[in-house]
């Protein structure tokens, strides 16, 4: 196409530059999609060809209810971290560029913690004498601690936190 500022290699018609991706590509494709596909291909065929795995798999009561609980999981996960990180972006993209430029850089600096500092500070402060229910035992709020840790709504904080 003449006039096209896009230029194309000397390679297969590839892109100039792409050659590059060649290598990242080779070992997405020996480390993630042979394995995959390996796998893939002995679930249908171990110990004898057919889905019968499959079925004794959606069968079991037991495996139904982990990937219920997981796709509940993530979901309430995912709708809890829509409606709380979409306003925080949109209070970022409208407030001026120095307080938003500082406030920017409090919610990157939680991120530079390890992530297993984290997880335990989270448990320390849901746990039944952790932080919130001693506060909110103290205000008078609740009488005996709440269960926040070890359940969906803990399980929920500290995937939305992380």
């Amino acid at each position: 196409m003449q006039g096209s500022s896009f230029r194309r290699s000397s390679v297969a018609g590839l892109p100039a530059g792409s050659g590059s991706a060649l290598p990242a590509l080779l070992l997405v494709g020996l480390f993630f999609i042979v394995p995959v596909v390996a796998l893939l291909l002995r679930s249908v065929t171990d110990p004898e060809p057919g889905l019968q795995n499959y079925a004794a798999l959606f069968g079991s009561d037991t495996y139904v209810r982990v990937f219920l609980n997981t796709f509940l999981v993530a979901s309430v996960v995912t709708a809890v971290t829509i409606l709380v990180a979409f306003p925080v972006a949109w209070m970022l993209a409208i407030m001026p560029p120095a307080p938003g430029s500082i406030v920017f850089g409090i919610i990157i600096l939680s991120m530079w913690t390890n992530l297993l500092t984290r997880t335990y500070a989270w448990m320390v402060l849901l746990q039944r004498t952790g932080v919130i229910n001693r506060a909110l035992m103290g205000l008078g709020i609740i009488h005996e601690p709440l269960p926040l840790i070890n359940n969906l709504a803990g399980v929920t904080i500290g995937m939305v936190y992380i």
